[in-house]
Order: C-alpha cells, then structure tokens, then sequence
C-alpha cells in the first residue's frame, strides 16, 4: 500500500454534468472510487450507471448542512461561534445521527453497500459529528471513512476548526474500532504530485459543462501532466474496496 491513491470523486448524483464527469474519469483509468449523495436529484442515475459497470459498493457522502443552516452557495445561518456551540447540542446530534441513518438505509435499499462513507462539505470534522458517524459505522459495518489528518479546508466557508489533540482521538478510536481510513487526504486533483505518504485519499470534483471549477478539475485529471505524475511517482490507483478489503 505504500504507493496506493485512492482518487475518489464527490457529489456523484449532483448533477447530470457531475455524473458525465465522473463516469467518463471512470472508463479512463483516472478516477478510482466515487462518494455519492443518496438524495441528490440525479443519485437515480448514478445508480444504474454502477449497475451497469458491475460495481455492487461505492461510498456514501453524507449530506448534514441544512441542520447546520449551511446552503450553497456558501450560506450559513449562525456565526461560526455559535455552530461550535450548537454542534454539541444532543437534540442537533441525534438529528444527525437519525438522518444520517436515513441515508444509509436508502443506500442500502438501492441495492448499494457502502464502501466508505465521507461528508459533504467534510462536515464529520466536528468531533461531536464524527463520534455520531462513527456509532453508525460500527452499526452497518461499513469498513473505511475519510479522515484528514490536518482539518478540512473549504473553498466556500471558513476551515472546520482543527484541534491536534481531537484529530488525535478520531485516528486512535478508527484504529480501536478496526476502521481504515488513508494516512494522508488531499483535495484537487493537481495535488497528485504533493502526496508524500501512503495510502492516501485525493479527492477531486470532476464535471463535464456546468460549473466551471469542475471543468477545470476534469480537464486536470484528464492531462497528461496529471498520468505523468502517477507514472513517475509509481502510484497504484485504487479503490477503499481494494484497501479495506470489502467485496
């Protein structure tokens, strides 16, 4: 696993364009792995093109902002005091906890299992929102979640709050608990060439049209400066079914 990436594409269902984007990264050998949004308005077809590649698991990427007053674009209801407050409010955590249940549930009813599980907008780097997740992974067994070992940056909000000694208690409880989750994380994918550590999760927004910024991250990945960097770095792309050793 020491040269093993994971190049795992977000928001699968979003949107027609998102899909286009990630399907095509799929067939060209340049997208490994896909986290999909079971209630987004094109998650149907995202299923069936799964279907028709064989694949039976994929990740779930959780969606939780509407009970943090999150919308796009880049919306948020409480000051960012006042959610670190809220989010350690039970009522607001068992809602987390129930929808997120939700999700996995109509996952599963899709016929899918969940390989991993992530976040939108990487909201589980809230450790009250992290510990509920984490419950619900031991419940449905799902073998692998995302974890960055230095916070979650975001190009539309503030960075989730990062605490070394928080992260610290994410990494030792996965580990307890026999959950995998990549040494290093990374977003976008003209980061290929800055992975220093291994195994390790690049996440990347491809789309064809639509937004312009997931153009630009499909035309990245399908450049030849991109297969050159996983050619010269000696880089196996892989899956969290392939690490985690799921079906």
């Amino acid at each position: 696993m020491r040269c093993s990436v994971i190049v795992n594409a977000d928001d699968l269902g979003l949107s027609r364009e998102i899909n286009e984007g990630v399907f095509a990264g799929l067939a060209q050998g340049v997208i490994s792995d896909v986290s999909m949004l079971v209630d987004a308005p094109h998650a149907l077809d995202a299923v069936e093109r799964l279907r028709e590649t064989g694949c039976k698991s994929a990740g779930l990427h959780i969606l939780l902002d509407g009970h943090l007053g999150w919308s796009s674009p880049g919306r948020e209801r409480f000051s960012r005091r006042e959610l670190m407050e809220l989010v350690h409010d039970p009522a607001l955590l068992a809602r987390c906890r129930e929808d997120a249940r939700r999700q996995i549930e109509k996952f599963l009813a899709l016929g899918l299992t969940p390989s991993h599980i992530d976040t939108h907008h990487h909201v589980h780097g809230f450790y009250p929102i992290f510990s509920e997740l984490m419950a619900l992974v031991k419940e449905y067994r799902i073998p692998a979640i995302r974890h960055s070992r230095t916070g979650y940056a975001l190009t539309t909000r503030e960075p989730i709050p990062f605490d070394p000694s928080l992260y610290r208690r994410m990494k030792e409880r996965m580990k307890g608990e026999g959950v995998f989750f990549c040494r290093t994380m990374a977003e976008g994918a003209g980061r290929i060439g800055e992975i220093a550590t291994f195994p390790a999760e690049l996440v990347v927004h491809p789309a064809r049209g639509g937004d312009p910024w997931r153009e630009r991250e499909m035309q990245t990945l399908f450049s030849e400066a991109f297969t050159s960097a996983v050619k010269r770095r000696n880089i196996r792309l892989v899956s969290f079914r392939d690490l985690a050793g799921t079906d």
